[in-house]
């Protein structure tokens, strides 16, 4: 057998080989579970709760395997404002590709029914005082809600104060996202890590940074809609990341 029939027997084995691969590739399971909530068990959280309570009403379901829900595991509970917290779990099928989901729990005792999430107030230091920028509603010393203008006035102000802080702040925490939209299912907080690029820092890891994400804007899990807010990050030194805008789609 000359060269050329040499070389054209193993170039058709390599073209068997690869066919091969890619249908064992094509034909992999990459999906992982997904998680479902039962909306109907609503507890309230507290420090040391049993992580049975947690899982109570929470299954997973694997396209391929069917009912995961043996596998299901608290990933981890992040804080947010004091009144909720945020829990991630996690579920596995039989090709270890993993599934994520998070629910919002209330650590207050005025729950009324429907998950919110949380608006977070930002605080900036001056030379003079200290200056509050609520993300809620803002009231007069009246009690009327204040004008758009008075607002948009204050807002200005806080913008002032945080590019001078900026400037004066140290290695800042980089937060970029791979979307300016996340979906997340009625009842289901949603879960960060899917818009999560990149989120690192000079001194902390992910997971500190992940625990210390701030929403600004209001979020009503238990209504349809798009809901318009701002996610930042702090680092343990203060420094805060940029400010990213994205919508958060409950349906």
């Amino acid at each position: 057998m000359d060269t050329k029939k040499i070389a054209a027997v193993i170039g058709a084995a390599d073209v068997v080989l690869l066919v091969i691969c890619l249908i064992f590739y094509l034909g992999r399971d990459r999906k992982g579970p997904e998680i479902f909530f039962n909306e109907e068990n609503q507890i309230v959280y507290s420090d040391g709760i049993d992580e049975e309570l947690l899982l109570d009403g929470v299954t997973a379901v694997d396209e391929k395997d069917g009912d995961v829900s043996d596998s299901l595991l608290v990933e981890k509970v992040a804080g947010t404002n004091g009144k909720e917290v945020i829990v991630t779990y996690v579920a596995r099928d039989s090709s270890n590709n993993v599934g994520k989901a998070s629910r919002a729990f209330t650590v207050a005792s005025n729950y009324k029914g429907g998950d919110v999430l949380p608006v977070e107030a930002e605080i900036f230091e001056t030379e003079d005082d200290t200056v509050i920028e609520p993300t809620t509603e803002i009231e007069t010393e009246s009690g009327m809600e204040s004008s758009p203008s008075d607002r948009e006035t204050g807002r200005e102000e806080i913008n002032k104060d945080e590019n001078n802080e900026d400037s004066i702040a140290g290695a800042n925490p980089v937060l970029i996202l791979n979307s300016d939209v996340i979906t997340t299912k009625k009842g289901t907080a949603p879960n960060w890590n899917e818009v999560i690029e990149i989120m690192s820092d000079d001194k902390d890891d992910y997971n500190t940074l992940y625990n210390n994400l701030k929403l600004v804007g209001q979020v009503k899990l238990n209504e349809e809609g798009d809901y318009p807010v701002t996610l930042y990050t702090i680092d343990t030194d203060g420094n805060k990341s940029e400010n990213k805008n994205l919508i958060v789609k409950v349906n």
